[in-house]
């Protein structure tokens, strides 16, 4: 009998790109809706489109690290016990979003982009590393949403 044996290593890679693939996404323009809804600039929309892209390629349920869902909040902006609802800077920068940090993974955006929006207003896109990192370009097709 011939024995294989295969790394553990190997295992967890495939075991982990395995759920990476058959986690659930939103589609370009479902992402768009969201943000239009929740008060995004037309003119940022490019913006968005990158930092979702970058960031969770479009996994609403991603949880990576300290930063969770479509978006990747970071920890700070939820579960906060006197999270703040309104546009005011200090107190979203102070008391974060109102919302749980599980609420930001399910399939339900709305709450997510309504976040990002706020934090976008008071922080600018430079909130998020993947958006400092990799859109300064943002002349790709890719990131064209006009379909939408």
């Amino acid at each position: 009998m011939l024995e294989v044996k295969v790394p553990a290593v190997l295992i967890m890679t495939i075991v982990g790109l395995d759920a990476l693939i058959f986690t659930p996404t939103k589609t370009k323009c479902e992402v768009v809706d969201a943000l239009r809804k929740a008060g995004a600039r037309e003119e940022d929309l490019r913006n968005w489109v990158c930092l979702v892209e970058q960031e969770s390629g479009y996994h609403y349920n991603l949880r990576h690290y300290n930063d969770s869902g479509i978006f990747q909040l970071y920890d700070i902006w939820c579960d906060q016990p006197s999270g703040y609802f309104g546009t005011t800077c200090y107190k979203l920068n102070t008391y974060g979003c109102s919302d749980t940090c599980s609420s930001f993974l399910n399939e339900d955006i709305s709450n997510d982009a309504y976040c990002a929006v706020r934090i976008k207003q008071c922080q600018g896109f430079s909130a998020w590393d993947a958006w400092r990192r990799y859109c300064t370009d943002l002349t790709s097709p890719r990131y064209d949403y006009s379909e939408c």
